[in-house]
């Protein structure tokens, strides 16, 4: 068989990592983060174990191997600036500080101890001497009233130094044609709604809006891979606090200490992202059935992250399919799509978009799609827009979710689709890995 004409819709890229840095291990991942920064500069934030407190109050400490090493922590300042900082507190969120380092050869100060209001937030092993020890501090206060509390920013669990490309050859996006003060530290409140799997947020007050609104889609979730430079791959989907899921050719033979999941992600342009969550993936699961084989109805995989996530209003469960609920004989489930996929330009997307599709039975999908029946089994299912409108490149892995008794449910993942040159012909359909096919290995392999 060929597949010359169809493409897996996932992004290939080239990365060119350069020298290894290390980022110096940590157990304090739930309030400290390793960045770098855009222009190539790195920094370390700290982000407060709750909101909702007009005082705050920090002292951290590193350790850098060899003496003379005093000026490789600059000072403690609110992060990412002093407005901002204090925005956050008036506004009950959680206020962050930040360090820079600079000429720290190919090893980061590490992190040995982190306090906030006289609470020990974590503490590491120091190095052995010769070593240099960096002491920081920084306190913070306001006399003005701290405005209702939001629900609370999800405390970042595993940020490595990690930094993003997004350049218009490699990058990718879609193709619509388209916390409070007493809250003990391991436990956070939660709002009771946030358990609740497949809720959608807030959509945008207008006819035939395509832009998903921040929360819309909290389960929507970004894949990047690679070391000390990450760019984008796929999309992902929350189903668990520690499992996403996504198409297994984004996944299959990967490492899982070269993959990021970006949860709550958003603006892809924002580094980091506020109520955004970069985390490390701990193993790579795909079915033995797939083996890398191009054909899509075991497209299938999920990543199980190394810690479990919180979830706020950005960042939410999607519903599984349940054996009791059925299929469709004759399909017809409206659904919809979303993902940072390219545009009907070619051109990446800042923020992901959205489309509805129908999904349509296999005869008919293998009668209007003859070229494509190697790739259309009982294990697929087709799904397409009458204004040939739907995912493109950078948009494999992405959920095609179908609403049942007010909550959205997984159906399938994206994964292949007729390819028209440098663009996607979505005249006819996309094929996705029917998930409701494969729903008991996927709850066998995930990780609640």
């Amino acid at each position: 068989m060929t597949i010359s004409w169809l493409t897996l819709l996932g992004l290939c890229v080239n990365l060119n990592l350069g020298s290894a840095l290390h980022a110096p291990q940590h157990n304090c991942d739930r309030y400290f983060s390793y960045y770098k920064e855009n222009s190539g500069a790195y920094i370390g934030v700290f982000t407060a174990p709750r909101g909702g407190v007009n005082s705050l109050s920090w002292e951290v400490v590193f350790t850098a191997h060899g003496t003379g090493q005093a000026e490789t922590v600059s000072s403690l300042t609110p992060y990412p600036s002093k407005d901002s900082a204090f925005e956050k507190i008036h506004n009950g969120e959680r206020g962050q500080v930040y360090v820079r380092f600079q000429n720290f050869g190919n090893e980061l100060p590490k992190l040995i101890r982190a306090e906030f209001n006289d609470e020990l937030l974590c503490r590491n092993d120091e190095y052995d001497a010769p070593s240099s020890t960096m002491t920081r501090r920084q306190s913070m206060s306001t006399s003005n009233p701290i405005r209702s509390s939001a629900p609370r920013e999800m405390v970042p669990q595993s940020r490595p130094v990690v930094s993003f490309t997004e350049s218009h050859k490699h990058a990718n996006p879609f193709l619509p044609h388209n916390i409070p003060q007493n809250v003990p530290q391991n436990k956070p409140k939660i709002d009771a709604d946030f358990e609740e799997c497949g809720v959608e947020g807030f959509a945008p007050l207008q006819i035939g809006g395509e832009l998903v609104t921040r929360g819309q889609y909290p389960w929507l979730a970004a894949l990047y891979e690679g070391g000390s430079t990450a760019s984008y791959k796929c999309v992902v989907s929350v189903i668990s606090k520690r499992t996403v899921i996504t198409a297994a050719h984004c996944i299959y033979g990967k490492e899982a200490n070269q993959l990021w999941v970006y949860l709550g992600r958003h603006d892809r342009n924002e580094n980091p992202e506020s109520g955004a969550s970069l985390v490390s993936v701990s193993r790579v699961v795909t079915p033995s059935a797939y083996e890398g084989s191009p054909v899509p109805d075991a497209d299938v995989g999920l990543l199980v992250l190394s810690a479990a996530m919180v979830y706020t209003k950005y960042i939410q469960p999607l519903c599984l399919w349940s054996s009791n609920m059925g299929l469709p004989p004759n399909e017809g489930d409206t659904g919809a799509v979303a993902g940072w996929g390219y545009d009907s330009s070619a051109q990446k997307t800042r923020f992901p978009k959205t489309v509805s599709v129908r999904l349509v039975p296999r005869d008919q999908c293998l009668k209007e799609m003859k070229r494509a029946e190697d790739f259309i089994t009982r294990r697929t299912v087709c799904a397409g827009n009458s204004q040939s409108h739907g995912p493109c490149f950078g948009d494999s892995g992405s959920a095609l979710v179908v609403l049942r008794n007010n909550r959205w449910y997984i159906r399938g993942v994206v994964s292949l689709s007729p390819r028209q040159g440098e663009i996607c012909d979505l005249s006819k359909y996309v094929i996705y890995c029917d998930v409701a096919k494969h729903i008991d290995w996927v709850r066998q392999n995930m990780v609640m």
